[in-house]
């Protein structure tokens, strides 16, 4: 072959070239569109991410290999493209493991208390839809699109945490009427499932304030098997998951709205959040009433499993500010203005969260080591039949 052919040969791309071009465009497209793709409601932003990093590995990896067969000119180029592609792809498909293993395994949020069946934790999906939107939209004047974003994104989070609170305190109703608790307590939680509705409203109209569009919820068909399943005395589980969801992640969640009432600026947001803090600190409250109750009537079984799962409060993860698919959302964000619309930074949630979790620990403390009116009962009873001893002794003496 003549050397201007060879030259004209080289001039053509290669199907290996192609291929990689065509790998790099689709990369690149797939990766634009995860990015501004409202992952956490309209899309499977996450898993286009996934993709995209996957398809941009596989074509740094190619155009490495290739340019180990090209001129030194062109193997510079390819293998600088191939480089930067290999590093991009495995270091994006690595960070978004990071991000989904702190939101798994920490939890986000801390809206209302958590809806569980059988050992996992569920939230409604998102539709498009208005019936759940009522109450006062902030105001997103100075705004820009991104922290509009991130805010519509977080308000929903924590509107579709806060609507799974309304049939977790229905569970406990049923629970409750299954051991014969008290009047009182049912009523209670009848009472702070009806806040957690109104909670849920005000989120999705803030939402809907900062987005321009409203959201509903989807059925939830999962609430139809095992939702009050309970293995053994319900007292137990109900005194379990007070201490856990109600004593203290209720207790964090006032908490964080309380702080963040205090930062915010905007009305609408600053009413929301003092009244979540106000309602959720008596929803913490109800929680230690009934853990008194279940451990009083329960017995020995009960004060076993609060005395065991007391030990694991420090295992607890804690629940941080953005999950896996809102962190990229976020860091394209105002920190300034999502402040003043009642978001705090999850480095502001440690302290909080430490606080409470002492808090929580030392308490529930107190209550095992309280004791009980049955405990009380037999020491008095005790106490009279030695005195008795004592006065018929006094009187055999007399005598």
């Amino acid at each position: 072959m003549s050397q201007s052919n060879r030259n004209s040969d080289r001039s053509v791309p290669s199907l290996q070239q192609e291929i990689i071009l065509a790998l790099a465009a689709i990369a690149t497209v797939l990766l634009g569109f995860g990015l501004v793709t409202d992952i956490r409601t309209e899309g499977p932003g996450t898993l286009v991410l996934f993709i995209g990093f996957a398809l941009s590995t596989v074509a740094g990896a190619s155009a490495l290999r290739i340019a180990r067969e090209r001129p030194m000119g062109r193997k510079l180029w390819a293998g600088l493209l191939g480089v930067l592609m290999l590093l991009f792809g495995l270091g994006g498909a690595l960070l978004l493991l990071v991000l989904l293993f702190l939101a798994f395994n920490g939890g986000f949020g801390v809206g209302g208390r958590p809806l569980r069946a059988q050992g996992r934790r569920l939230l409604p999906e998102l539709r498009v839809g208005s019936d759940w939107t009522r109450g006062e939209r902030p105001d997103t004047s100075g705004l820009d699109r991104a922290t509009r974003s991130a805010l519509e994104t977080l308000w929903l989070q924590d509107a579709q945490a806060e609507h799974a609170s309304i049939p977790a305190f229905a569970r406990i109703s049923w629970l409750l009427a299954a051991t014969g608790a008290p009047p009182n307590l049912m009523e209670r939680a009848h009472q702070a499932g009806l806040e957690e509705i109104d909670h849920a409203r005000r989120c999705f109209a803030l939402a809907a304030g900062y987005g321009e569009r409203s959201h509903s919820v989807r059925p939830m068909p999962d609430l139809l098997r095992g939702i009050v399943d309970v293995a053994g005395d319900p007292r137990v589980t109900l005194a379990v998951e007070s201490l856990r969801d109600g004593c203290l992640l209720e207790g964090f969640g006032a908490d964080m709205a309380a702080a963040a009432a205090v930062e915010c600026r905007d009305p609408a947001v600053r009413d929301l959040l003092e009244r979540i803090a106000l309602e959720e600190r008596s929803h913490a409250a109800f929680s230690w009433d009934l853990l008194a109750w279940a451990l009083q009537a329960g017995g020995e079984p009960v004060r076993a499993a609060v005395a065991e799962a007391a030990q694991g409060l420090m295992r607890i993860r804690r629940p941080i500010a953005t999950s896996a698919q809102t962190t990229i959302l976020v860091s394209a964000a105002d920190p300034r203005r999502l402040r003043e619309h009642g978001r705090l930074p999850d480095t502001e949630w440690v302290p909080l969260w430490d606080k409470r979790l002492a808090e929580t620990a030392a308490r529930v403390a107190g209550l095992l080591h309280a004791e009980t009116e049955e405990e009380k009962r037999e020491k008095r009873e005790k106490r009279e039949k030695r005195e008795k001893r004592g006065e018929a002794a006094r009187l055999n003496e007399i005598v």
